[in-house]
């Protein structure tokens, strides 16, 4: 009989779901050590959660896993490591809703320069026309684009009660750290500053009555995330990609956040999916394609759109007025009303069936 293998046993985790969700430890990033001692393996993972019940499955299913692939083991040793807020509870059981916001979406992207602010000012637009009221929050601090988007250089006011009132444009509520900032300010701030100020845009601003807020997030899954994910119950997370190999290479970074989080994934927007040829209507794929549409089945997700590589969508965004609005008709445009359809009708699924939904993740 061959000695136990820490490769084979890392494959054999492959095959087990975190409790609740369609997508294996491995692929949500939580196993952080495999190792081999004599007959005993052992098994190190961070599952984000210090939950009695979970931790208890968890543990259950990777013992089965292991010793199914390596029978005649001494021993299978779990070690888990405690969520960062504590043992015993779940640190974001806390999460207050928002006073008048019905859904907070959450659109992110693991990497910069896919476009994602795009999507989230066109999305925010688009489910505005859908469904009424919105709201869009930049909590993009280092590099806010709301204003330009959407034109305006208004400043937020101050409600009767000392509450912040945002900037309304195209029907959309606004709030943005570049309606405080002139182009020549630099925002040289550490993280605990840049989390009070995503803190203080989330329960400052008189949001409500709004069915949806919309929340750009900045690349990555830094201070401006946790921030969101501590402080609200986000309905859905909106991943934003390219079809590039580099930029779908760092979309499981953003996944296994949201699962850590405990908060479900919507789906997944392929931007800049290919470029339209406008004589003929030929699609060229200048960054590859297929890419998202298999990173979605891999996690268990929808494709929930893709977005062609379109100069007006550019052009519109400079000079603030979202394609959906400058060019209804335009390919971009419905690409981004089925998005907001799309996200809208998995928001009211999730809130109208939490347990359904987790069992979806």
């Amino acid at each position: 009989m061959a000695a136990p293998s820490a490769e084979r046993v890392r494959e054999a985790l492959r095959g087990v779901l975190f409790p609740n969700f369609r997508r294996d430890i491995v692929t949500l990033g939580m196993v952080t050590d495999v190792r081999v001692e004599g007959g005993t393996v052992h098994v190190h993972l961070r599952p984000g959660t210090d939950k009695p019940e979970t931790l208890a499955q968890l543990t259950a299913r990777v013992r089965a896993a292991v010793t199914a692939a390596e029978p005649g083991l001494a021993a299978v040793e779990v070690h888990v490591a405690p969520a960062a807020e504590g043992r015993g509870r779940d640190p974001f059981a806390a999460r207050a809703a928002l006073a008048g916001v019905d859904h907070v979406l959450a659109v992110a992207s693991a990497k910069g320069g896919v476009g994602k602010s795009t999507v989230a000012a066109n999305l925010a637009v688009a489910l505005a026309e859908l469904a009424g009221g919105t709201g869009l929050l930049d909590a993009d601090v280092y590099g806010p684009s709301v204003p330009l988007m959407f034109g305006t250089d208004a400043r937020p006011s101050a409600a009767s009660d000392r509450r912040i009132r945002p900037v309304e444009r195209y029907g959309v509520k606004l709030m943005s750290m570049g309606f405080f900032l002139d182009e020549r300010s630099p925002v040289i701030w550490r993280g605990p500053i840049v989390m009070g100020i995503v803190r203080q845009f989330l329960r400052d601003v008189d949001w409500g009555p709004i069915r949806f807020l919309v929340v750009d997030l900045p690349p990555g899954t830094g201070d401006a995330a946790l921030t969101l994910v501590q402080q609200v119950p986000v309905t859905a997370g909106v991943i934003v990609t390219t079809p590039q190999d580099v930029a779908l290479l760092d979309v499981g970074r953003g996944m296994a956040m949201f699962a850590q989080v405990h908060t479900p994934v919507a789906g997944v927007v392929e931007n800049m999916s290919g470029y339209v040829c406008p004589e003929c209507g030929t699609v060229d794929p200048i960054f590859g394609s297929g890419g998202a549409r298999g990173l979605a089945e891999r996690f268990g997700v929808p494709l929930l759109a893709q977005i062609p590589l379109e100069p007006a969508v550019r052009r519109a965004g400079d000079a603030g007025r979202p394609i959906v609005l400058a060019d209804p008709e335009h390919p971009a445009s419905r690409a981004f009303r089925e998005l907001a359809r799309q996200v809208a009708g998995a928001a009211e699924r999730l809130a109208a069936a939490p347990l359904a939904g987790a069992a979806e993740r």
